[in-house]
């Protein structure tokens, strides 16, 4: 009898490509572009960049955000495509009632003939793995699907805000100091990223530290795990690696028992997707593993590749209550990459 390969292993045995980046971004005539009505600088870099080019025929699908935050930059890229005569469809995101939203996406793009560019750069992280599943598990596949990324030149708090915060300690100077969001909606569970895991078995918290101490709080109020798996981000550019203990020390990680500790590049998916793999070989039947995407874009990349495979995973994500300072997010424009995402159609 032959032995059936289990699709963990399957994934972890993919050559997985690495991310590029790019000097020019190129697109043709029946492709399209998804991008998303953000307010950070960079909401707008590649569109931008592909209109100076001069080039056209391809199709954008334009998602614009409730509730609704008057710096997003809706109206901007909507006045652009219609000055650059291109084709473009809008849909709405509410980030308080998102499910379905995927389906949306698919009835949409599976009437395109080319390839698919996701902007990932002002997409939530839930929608990341919402798209990225919705697609992998449609007719359409990830064959002709490529991911974009524009890193921004500078990346908010700097360290001595940081600092501060830690030396105050309190959740005043948390709130007010440090985050573009604000408290924690709900813990957001839609049904195309369920589970079909078993219940009643023990909850192992999967998640991603980070500066937003309010997401681990409310997540471990509302899931009650009895075990955690965190994924400690390593920045990629050498000014930023204070970052990491800084964020163990928001959350009071050392506090917390019944931990596992790793650590991933918040660039390189690669490295986050072979952390999931492990927490899953290792604790996937005896425990039920809730994963949380709420560490970088790329990061959340790869949790969308990892749950397309694995059907067992819930997701559960913190959903933001309110932006707090939009303007004073991300600034500038550092480098644009992309992921082609063919080397994982299931």
């Amino acid at each position: 009898m032959s032995r059936i390969e289990r699709i963990d292993n399957k994934l972890s045995m993919i050559a997985k490509s690495k991310i590029i980046q790019l000097d020019e971004v190129q697109m043709s005539e029946g492709d399209v572009f998804l991008l998303c009505a953000g307010f950070e600088n960079r909401a707008l870099t590649v569109l931008e960049r592909l209109i100076c080019s001069g080039r056209t025929g391809f199709m954008i699908v334009i998602i614009k955000y409730l509730p609704y935050v008057k710096e997003n930059r809706f109206e901007e890229i909507k006045k652009l495509c219609e000055q650059s005569k291109l084709k473009m469809v809008e849909l709405t995101y509410d980030r308080h009632n998102p499910a379905g939203i995927g389906k949306e996406i698919i009835d949409i793009l599976k009437k395109i003939k080319g390839h698919i560019y996701i902007d990932i750069s002002a997409m939530s992280r839930l929608l990341i793995v919402q798209t990225i599943v919705a697609l992998s598990r449609s007719s359409l596949g990830l064959k002709n699907v490529t991911i974009l990324y524009v890193e921004a030149l500078r990346y908010p708090p700097n360290y001595d805000e940081v600092k501060n915060v830690i030396e105050k300690n309190t959740p005043d100077s948390i709130y007010r100091t440090m985050f573009i969001s604000s408290g924690v909606f709900e813990v957001t569970v839609v049904p195309e990223l369920s589970s079909v895991g078993l219940q009643g078995q023990p909850i192992r918290l999967v998640t991603f530290p980070s500066f937003n101490a309010h997401q681990l709080a409310a997540l471990r109020a509302e899931l009650q795990p009895s075990s955690f798996s965190f994924i400690h981000g390593i920045p990629h550019l050498p000014e930023n690696a204070w970052r990491p203990e800084a964020i163990k020390k928001l959350n009071h990680i050392e506090e917390i028992l019944r931990r596992e500790d790793m650590n991933a590049s918040t660039f390189d998916y690669r490295e986050t997707l072979d952390c999931l793999l492990t927490t899953y070989g290792t604790h996937g039947v005896m425990e039920r593993l809730i994963l949380s995407p709420i560490g970088s874009k790329l990061q959340t990349v790869a949790v969308g590749i990892f749950k397309s495979f694995l059907e067992d995973i819930q997701i559960a994500y913190p959903t933001p209550r309110t932006f707090v300072s939009p303007t004073d997010y991300t600034k500038g424009v550092r480098a644009i990459y992309s992921l082609c995402l063919q080397d994982f159609c299931i």
